[in-house]
């Protein structure tokens, strides 16, 4: 068997032959032999005379010498022959004779338990025992292949590679390039922290690249990357030598691996990408799931864009997707997503093949998933009625990401799974404080979107984000205000810092995050005058274009709301109202109409829009609509009134008394102005009516005191007048037609003393009706100290409404 001219046959066959003669050295002697010369020969492997060797060989185990028994190993290994009984009889073996062992013993056993897939957990811990004070014996192959085979073989040995680490480092400039790539693969494969080790190979690599192999290449990034070690300028080396002219040589795994790598250490290598989407296409019919996943997730997430690459992979993957795991699944579903590629053929099949493997998906999976096809705008209501099902049985796995990520992809597709937002609802609450600001305003978000009640979790976003606003980017702001506006939940201390952590990021703010923050604060009715003054710069300095539609109705709406004016450059907004959508225009004539800006360009034109849209308004913005016209009294077109009153009259019994009273005030402003004209809103004046006088507010405590006064000084009148019209006055005398009104701060835009747009309609209707009404400001009454001051103040008032009337 020693003899030149033995070949793997020939020893096979001496071995069949008179096999019951071989001793135990000659047994092992035969399985190296046959390993060393054929292992790669498939023949070979399939050779039942091989078996039969491997069978042999256990039997006499207890006969091998140390040598023998990493021989006898590092051979079936090599064979890949499927040996498990012979294994376990080295493993059992083997630890009574490590003493024994040389350095490539050490090694080689190692290497064949690992890369036959044999658990040998108490074994590899033997091996590290007897090993680890014997390192500085082995040559820096024994190191590379020693880490390597612990580390495939998943043995959880912490201070064997710390030792390693450290008779590896001094004598780097010793290992092959392999070497190199083995024992950086290992140590990131096996999550070892060893920062000088890795600092020691990124400056040993470089120099060398030129003796690396493509798997080398990979390897070492992988390692890189995997370990999250920042080594620029060995990425910068790796991507130079790899992109120049060796790509041709990476098999499909260097590839994926490669960019997998440079986009998971967050390297920008552009040439390099470019030369991976050059290659990779052509080659896609080689790659495993895994790799055609990965591949696709490392552009998606570098940023790179690579059409031809996509759209072959979309090509490719459909037809294997029943070989695809669940991670992989949803990870080309997320790239695909994230880099913008349409593929709905794709989406389909992997909506198909993910649906019926959702049971095996983990928090991750399902949040991924779930997160790619909202984002994608892919309509898939079984998969996603599957991860309902799924995930809620998992939450207790899920990670804050995954909780904030699956509750924003079910609102962004709006796809109602009660039952899932109630696990999250509960589950989430305690575990916010691993949130991060993003998490804690999509988890929010998600909420208000679906109007899904949690006031449990609010209350426990409210006070977490409370204390951690300050690392909340502006988009995190305005969806976490918008959300607990939305859901009208009370959070006034939020809402206090927002305003005061707002305004320092506002230069950051888009148009949406803008209209959102000003339309939270107004909707939960939070003053925040200095918030809305940043607001209104910063709003003043972008351009129109940058607001749509509807960030300009709802910011024009929340001005109006809780400020003296709208934002100053919505002025300009009648150029645009082409692309408005009814509420939109609803939103807008209501904002300025309500402050009493004039703006008769953009009434024009609303009025120019809107009849072609009037079969799409709410009957709700039909009376925003039909009121903010007439308070600005607008009286261009009779026929825009009575479209809007015959739009309105079909809608009645859908508004409440708010809408019915502006329906009834649009309708008075229209017979006043043209008189000769019959609306369609006047023949049901009295439901209109009486809608307006339930509307009104009931006496204050002010109109009591000012009735107290007038009392004193002898003027009669009657307190809450109704006048034929269905107009409310607070004090009246109907013969004269002399009133007295008690305006207190709800009649005046916020924060100042001038009237608001409501009250001035009002004040006109009453002139247009031959009524003299003097006004009580409360502003001016509440600065009275006495009652006598209060009585004089009253006589002179009373005596300008007399003069007025002569």
């Amino acid at each position: 068997m020693t003899e030149r001219w033995a070949t793997p046959g020939s020893i096979l066959s001496l071995f069949a032959a008179r096999g019951d003669e071989f001793s135990a050295r000659n047994l092992a002697t035969a399985a190296h032999r046959v390993a060393k010369f054929g292992g790669k020969n498939r023949d070979i492997q399939r050779d039942r005379r091989v078996i039969a060797l491997a069978a042999a060989c256990r039997r006499c185990i207890v006969e091998f010498d140390a040598q023998a028994l990493a021989n006898a190993a590092w051979a079936f290994a090599t064979v890949r022959v499927d040996a498990p009984d012979l294994f376990a009889a080295i493993a059992d073996a083997a630890p009574s004779r490590l003493g024994e062992f040389i350095s490539q013993n050490f090694s080689n056993t190692a290497w064949a338990f690992a890369t036959a897939g044999i658990e040998a957990p108490h074994f590899f811990a033997a091996i590290a025992d007897a090993a680890i004070s014997r390192l500085w014996e082995f040559n820096p192959q024994d190191l590379a292949c020693t880490a390597w085979a612990f580390a495939t073989a998943r043995v959880e040995a912490r201070m064997f590679f710390a030792a390693i680490a450290d008779v590896a480092r001094s004598r780097l400039d010793e290992f092959s390039p392999q070497g190199l790539a083995n024992t950086a693969w290992a140590f990131a494969t096996a999550r070892v922290e060893a920062p000088t080790l890795y600092a020691a190979i990124a400056r040993a690599v470089p120099s060398r690249l030129g003796e690396f192999n493509a798997q080398g290449f990979a390897n070492v990034a992988w390692a890189f990357a995997t370990a999250r070690i920042e080594a620029p300028m060995l990425f910068a080396a790796i991507a130079g030598a790899a992109a120049s002219s060796r790509l041709r040589e990476f098999n499909p795994q260097g590839l994926a691996n490669t960019a997998w790598a440079f986009a998971t250490a967050g390297v920008e290598a552009p040439e390099l990408f470019a030369a991976i989407a050059g290659v990779a296409p052509s080659r896609l019919g080689e790659f495993k799931p895994q790799e055609l996943a990965n591949t696709a997730w490392a552009f998606a997430t570098a940023g790179i864009e690579a059409p031809r690459l996509f759209a072959a992979i979309a090509d490719v993957a459909p037809s294997r997707l029943g070989e695809f795991k669940p991670q992989h699944l949803a990870n080309t579903a997320w790239a695909f997503a994230t880099a913008g590629v349409e593929a709905p053929m794709l989406f389909a099949a992997i909506a198909g093949a993910a649906t019926s493997q959702v049971s095996t998906f983990s928090p991750q999976d399902f949040a991924i998933a779930a997160w790619a096809f909202a984002t994608a705008g892919i309509e898939a209501p079984m998969l996603f009625a599957a991860i309902a099902d799924a995930a809620c049985s998992q939450l207790g796995e899920f990670n804050p990401q995954d909780f904030a990520n699956t509750a924003w992809a079910f609102a962004s597709s709006r796809i109602e799974a009660p039952q899932l937002f109630a696990a999250i609802a509960s589950a989430a609450p305690s575990r916010l404080g691993k949130f991060k600001p993003q998490h804690l305003a999509n988890a929010a978000w998600a909420f208000a979107t679906m109007n899904v009640k949690a006031p449990e979790l609010f209350a426990a976003i409210a006070s977490e984000a409370l204390s951690r606003l300050g690392e909340f980017k502006p988009q995190h702001l305005a969806n976490t205000a918008w959300a607990f506006a939305t859901m009208n939940v009370k959070a006034p201390q939020l809402f206090d810092a927002i305003a005061l952590a707002a305004p320092s990021l506002l230069d950051e703010f888009n148009a949406q995050g803008l209209a959102n923050t000003a339309w939270a604060f107004a909707t939960a009715g939070i003053e925040a005058p200095e918030l809305f003054a940043t607001i209104d710069r910063a709003v003043s300095s972008l351009l129109l274009e940058e607001f749509d539609p509807q960030n300009r109705a709802n910011t024009a709406r929340a001005f109006a709301s809780t400020e003296p004016a709208p934002p100053r450059f919505f002025r300009a907004a009648p150029s645009l109202l082409g692309e408005f959508i009814p509420q939109n225009l609803a939103n807008t004539a209501w904002a300025f109409a309500s402050t009493g800006i004039e703006a008769p360009q953009l009434f024009d034109a609303i009025a120019v829009a809107a009849p072609s849209l009037l079969g799409g308004f709410h009957p709700q913005d039909l009376a925003n609509t039909a009121w903010a016209f007439a308070c600005v009294d607008w009286k261009k077109d009779p026929e825009f009134f009575a479209k809007l009153a015959c739009f309105s009259v079909t809608e009645l019994d859908a508004l409440d008394d708010r809408g019915l009273s502006q329906l009834h005030l649009a309708s008075l402003h229209a017979t006043l102005e043209w008189p000769g004209r019959s609306f369609p809103l006047s023949n049901h004046q009295r439901i209109l009516r009486e809608a307006n006088q339930r509307w009104n507010p009931t006496p204050s405590q002010l109109q009591r005191d000012v009735a107290t006064a007038l009392d004193r000084v002898g003027w009669a009148y009657v307190f809450e007048h109704v006048t034929e019209e269905g107009l409310s006055l607070d004090m009246a005398q109907p013969d004269t037609k002399r009133a007295v009104e008690v305006d207190g701060p709800y009649h005046y835009l916020k924060r100042t003393r001038v009237e608001n747009g409501a009250t001035r309609f009002k004040s006109r209707l009453l002139r247009r009706l031959g009524w003299n009404v003097v006004h009580i400001p409360f502003f001016e009454w509440d600065a009275l100290d006495s009652e006598r001051e209060q009585d004089s103040y009253l006589r002179a008032r009373l005596l300008q409404l007399s003069m007025r009337n002569t």
